[in-house]
């Protein structure tokens, strides 16, 4: 039976760590026709598809192996060109997102296996029947990173020269070609912005456990003696759930504030959400996280981690199936 592995993914950039899953794909799976699916998807992310390819090219993808897609999860672009019948279907992951959905297992409402099953060296049903998943090695890169997130947030710090260093890490064709790492630099210059985006000293108060005063601090919570000044508000709505968040006055434009609050949904592995921002004023002394607390969404003193599994039982993460219509990944 012929192997058909897709590697799904936002790729917001492609980078070396997403060049070493591809490269591991293809060593675990000698033989299978290897692709990579990503979409054009901007709503959230700067990076068109246009750019994706670029760097995918760059990193080592043979041509016609990264395809854009309207959903990574399903793929029809590329699977409708493989028999159904004689073709195994696997979509392949970095170990670091086994937590995050869609997961393999489980069962639909009748009893019977969900589509997205485990891999194993066993598994031999069609596509037809069955899809598998199977979690590869997570690489680190760069300067101990393993994530597009910790690119996109440590580029608009650097300065050019390390900006240069970076992209010949990320993209080892360009160590020998000055000229053509200057153009990723200005490529990703494009995607990401040059302005500095203080994301990890507000995560660093409130995301590793310090509790709503720490979260108030590093988010930037209007003060008592700052009620005058304008702050900015995340409305955050998943299904019928409605969320209004203070952000302070830590970020100087609405962009920022909501690639913030994106990167941080995403992190806890939610889907199907939209984001509001609107400047406004308050008279409550409160921060993300106090008020994250106030709303009853965490749980204990860590921040992080009460509030991930309360989502995860308040807001029943999507299966498979509900993946159709994917807007994020």
């Amino acid at each position: 039976m012929k192997q058909l592995v897709i590697m799904p993914g936002g790729f917001h950039p492609f980078h070396a760590g997403h060049a070493a899953l591809y490269q591991s794909a293809r060593a675990a799976f000698p033989g299978a026709d290897v692709y990579v699916a990503a979409t054009n998807d901007t709503s959230t992310r700067p990076f068109p598809f246009a750019i994706k390819e670029k760097l995918a090219k760059l990193a080592g993808v043979e041509p016609g192996h990264f395809v854009q897609v309207k959903s990574p999860f399903q793929a029809a672009e590329i699977t409708q060109k493989f028999n159904p019948e004689d073709t195994q279907l696997i979509f392949v992951r970095s170990k670091k997102d086994a937590d995050k959905p869609p997961q393999p297992g489980g069962v639909k409402k009748n009893g019977e296996p969900s589509y997205l099953q485990p891999y194993n060296k066993n598994a031999t049903a069609p596509m037809s029947q069955q899809g598998y998943m199977a979690y590869l090695p997570t690489v680190e890169f760069g300067p101990g990173m393993t994530s597009a997130t910790e690119i996109r947030a440590a580029w608009p710090r650097l300065n050019e020269k390390r900006r240069t260093a970076l992209v010949m890490s990320l993209y080892p064709a360009t160590q020998k070609n000055p000229k053509l790492a200057a153009t990723v630099v200005k490529m990703l210059d494009t995607a990401i912005g040059t302005e500095t985006v203080d994301e990890d000293l507000s995560r660093r108060g409130f995301l590793r456990g310090a509790g709503a005063a720490a979260g108030m601090a590093a988010a930037g919570a209007v003060g008592a003696k700052e009620l005058a000044r304008p702050i900015i508000i995340a409305i955050v709505r998943i299904g019928d759930q409605t969320k209004q968040f203070n952000l302070g006055t830590k970020f100087d434009t609405s962009k920022q504030a909501e690639d913030f609050v994106t990167d941080f949904l995403d992190k806890q592995g939610i889907q199907h959400y939209t984001i509001e921002i609107k400047r406004g004023y308050t008279n409550e002394n409160q921060g993300w996280a106090a008020t994250y607390e106030a709303d009853g969404l965490t749980a204990g003193t860590g921040v992080t981690g009460g509030m991930y599994a309360t989502y995860q039982t308040r807001y029943n993460q999507p299966t498979t199936e509900d993946y159709v219509e994917e807007r994020r990944s």
